[in-house]
């Protein structure tokens, strides 16, 4: 883990800023160990998979080398996370209960 920023809260233009909404993504936090541990339990989405996720407009991003390159990422709140390296882009999600531990909202999950 190279670098770790802090939560970013951004709305879409479409809607209108929260400001509960916004000091909540402001009071989440994750350290490069939290970042490091969340993407380790992540999965890779297969197509379509992502729409079992929610979307929050709170992020985390930072920086990270592994496979010998160097990885732009960035965490969404609801359990989702995009690496980027050049042309090349990754969507993994988290919907493991340990996961919960580092994003606002998790998955919900069907009884089993």
């Amino acid at each position: 883990m190279l670098e770790v920023a802090a939560a970013r809260y951004h709305p879409t233009p479409s809607t209108t800023a929260n400001a509960a909404e916004g000091a909540e993504c402001r009071a989440w936090t994750l350290d490069a160990r939290q970042a490091a541990a969340f993407l380790r339990l992540s999965r890779p989405l297969a197509e379509g998979e992502l729409h079992e996720f929610a979307w929050l407009p709170c992020s985390v991003g930072g920086r990270l080398r592994t496979e010998g390159r160097e990885w732009a990422f960035e965490i969404n709140a609801a359990g989702t996370s995009i690496w980027r390296s050049g042309d090349e882009a990754r969507l993994l999600g988290c919907d493991r209960a340990e996961c919960g531990a580092y994003v606002i909202l998790m998955p919900e999950r069907a009884p089993e």
